[in-house]
C-alpha cells in the first residue's frame, strides 16, 4: 500500500480524471512562473505587487475549481450507484469518494503554496521597496 507521499502526478492525473486535474496543473503551472517572474523582479527591484496579488487569486481560483470538481464527481458517482439494481460493496462506494477527492486535494495545495507564496513575496517587496 503506497502512502499518500508516494503518489505521483501522474497518477493522480490518471486517478482524479483528466477533465479536471488538467486545469488545476495548468493553474499551478501559472502560479509558479509567476512567483518565479516576481523573485525576478524583485532582484531588479521593480514593482511587483499586481503579480503578487495575481498568485493569491490563482490559489483562490484552484481551490474553488478543486471543489468544484469534487462536488461534480461526487454528484456522478451517486447518480450512478443511485440507477443501478444491484447493491456495491462498501469498499466500492468508498474507493469511488477517494477519486472524488483528488481534486479537492489537488486545489486545496495548489492554495496553499500560492498563499505561503504571496506572504513571502509580499514581504520581500516591503523590504525592498522600504
Amino acid at each position: 500500500m503506497k502512502t499518500m507521499l508516494a503518489i505521483s502526478i501522474t497518477e493522480l492525473h490518471n486517478e482524479g480524471g483528466i477533465v479536471f486535474v488538467a486545469p488545476l496543473s495548468i493553474l499551478l503551472t501559472i502560479n509558479i512562473g509567476l512567483v518565479i517572474y516576481s523573485i525576478f523582479r524583485l532582484s531588479q527591484k521593480r514593482e511587483i505587487s499586481k503579480f503578487v496579488e495575481a498568485v493569491r487569486q490563482i490559489g483562490v481560483l484552484a481551490a474553488a475549481f478543486g471543489a468544484a470538481s469534487t462536488i461534480l464527481g461526487l454528484f456522478q458517482a451517486f447518480g450512478a450507484l443511485s440507477r443501478g439494481n444491484q447493491v456495491w460493496p462498501f469498499q466500492v462506494i468508498i474507493g469511488g469518494m477517494r477519486v472524488a477527492v483528488i481534486t479537492a486535494m489537488y486545489g486545496l495545495l495548489i492554495f496553499c503554496f500560492s498563499l505561503l507564496s504571496y506572504i513571502i513575496l509580499k514581504l520581500s517587496s516591503k523590504n525592498i521597496v522600504d
